[in-house]
């Protein structure tokens, strides 16, 4: 996941870096450097993020909202 792909899914999402760190299980510092492009963000976190994205593009917000309950 390139920075900008970083960026695009967490403004679709509409979530702060510390939200996406929350959901990511990283920290502040490492999404940070996912967004300045100092590192790139591992393949299981972008998966994840990209399945996020499609979800939260997809399916009503409630649902959505659900569904993100269960990863904290």
């Amino acid at each position: 996941m390139t920075r900008g792909e970083y960026r695009a899914a967490r403004e679709t999402l509409n979530w702060t870096h510390e939200h996406v760190a929350e959901v990511l299980g990283v920290g502040r510092s490492t999404v940070y450097r996912y967004a300045s492009g100092t590192i790139g963000v591992p393949e299981p976190a972008a998966r994840l993020l990209r399945l996020l994205v499609l979800l939260r593009l997809t399916l009503p917000l409630r649902k959505f909202e659900d569904i993100l309950k269960h990863l904290k």
